[in-house]
């Protein structure tokens, strides 16, 4: 009996070995990963978001690691440009059309007025210079709401944050259309519009911060001719370490930090290297959450002054706010403020990179291909 229970378990080994997916190593998700067969490269994903294996036998998925019990897979990167076709050129950076949903909806968007990327460090926004720019507003005792994170309006009905935004409390409604919280600059109202649904990235751990991503469902269509949708960039590649970036906020890194800028402000970044960050962090660690090493889908930004030195002040950001490259009459969202030292620090802040979630974020905002909800 002991020879024909020894059998049977060695049998159902072999069968496990020969079933199993192909541990590729151990990989993390958004990092690059070789496709089975030498079909090139492509990235780690979360296989419930992998749009590339609804057809694939599981026997054949690469598989880069595991979230506790849940794999995660090497995708086919779906979001990398084809054609090799260009809108524009910012200095030395040539940003690449794809045929993503994203692209396709981006066209559907009215641009806004002609805009400069001249922008210095901490300043205030102009008017309708963001409009798509989103505060958070959150449940509290008093009368005063506090608004503790930014967000960007990327659809009629959707915006995206920081998924650390949403714990230990969510907000419950947004505000958009306003330069100023409190005393408004306009004689139209603020836009209050209430949060019907929250979509976390399944993979989102807080501790170091990972994946720190999420959307938040309006309750309503935004119909305003003043709110415009920013586009996604959907390039893997990053803009050049010489493109200035914008990042756009009431003042606040911290969801647990109420002291905010009742005005939105903004400044210059510019990317670094990976192992530049790496290194940085390594000299620094800029709080218990950040990342100890920099994520294939994150990057990191250091902010520019008037004379173009680095300041690393990543105070102006709200959490949740947008990493956006203004292009002619266009802003499109390359990251999402994640984590970052307080004003002043000289350390650079940390985004989670929009480009490694496209997938995720289509399969929710346009899960009919471009079909906004009504």
């Amino acid at each position: 009996m002991v020879i024909v229970n020894g059998i049977i378990w060695l049998g159902l080994a072999i069968w496990m070995v020969l079933a199993a997916p192909a541990i590729n190593t151990d990989r993390y998700e958004g990092d690059s990963c070789p496709l089975a067969d030498g079909a090139g490269m492509g990235v780690c994903r979360h296989h419930a978001s992998c749009l590339s294996l609804k057809t694939t036998p599981q026997k054949d998925w690469v598989t880069c690691s595991f979230d506790r019990d849940q794999p995660i897979v090497c995708c086919q990167n779906t979001t990398n440009p084809v054609g090799g076709s260009a809108i524009s050129k910012l200095g030395t950076v040539l940003v690449q059309r794809s045929s993503s949903i994203a692209e396709r909806m981006c066209d559907s968007f009215q641009p806004t007025s002609a805009l400069t990327n001249h922008i210095f460090n901490g300043i205030e926004a102009a008017l309708n210079e963001f409009p798509h720019m989103a505060a958070l507003g959150y449940p509290a005792k008093g009368e005063e709401t506090p608004f503790r994170c930014g967000a960007s309006l990327i659809s009629s009905r959707f915006l995206l944050t920081a998924a650390h935004c949403l714990s230990p409390q969510k907000p419950t409604y947004a505000r958009l259309g306003v330069v100023k919280l409190i005393d408004y600059d306009t004689n139209d109202p603020p836009v209050d519009v209430v949060i019907e649904q929250t979509f976390i990235h399944p993979n989102y751990t807080g501790r170091p911060l990972k994946n720190d991503i999420a959307l938040l469902l309006l309750n309503r269509t935004i119909t305003e001719n003043f709110l415009h949708p920013a586009c996604l960039f959907t390039n893997y590649t990053d803009p050049d370490s010489d493109t200035l970036l914008t990042i756009a906020g009431w003042g606040s890194t911290d969801p647990n930090d109420v002291s905010t800028s009742p005005i939105l402000l903004k400044a210059n970044v510019t990317t670094l290297l990976r192992d530049t960050c790496n290194s940085t962090l390594a000299q620094n660690k800029s709080g218990r959450r950040s990342p100890n090493e920099l994520q294939e889908s994150q990057l990191c930004a250091l902010g520019r002054n008037a004379q173009n030195e680095t300041t690393g002040d990543t105070c102006v950001g709200d959490s949740g706010g947008p990493l956006e490259l203004v292009d002619g009459r266009r802003r499109y969202i390359v990251g999402v403020t994640s984590s970052g030292k307080l004003c002043g620090s000289r350390w650079p802040g940390i985004y989670t990179r929009v480009s490694r979630y496209l997938d995720w974020i289509e399969s929710i905002v346009w899960p009919a291909g471009g079909v906004i909800p009504n």
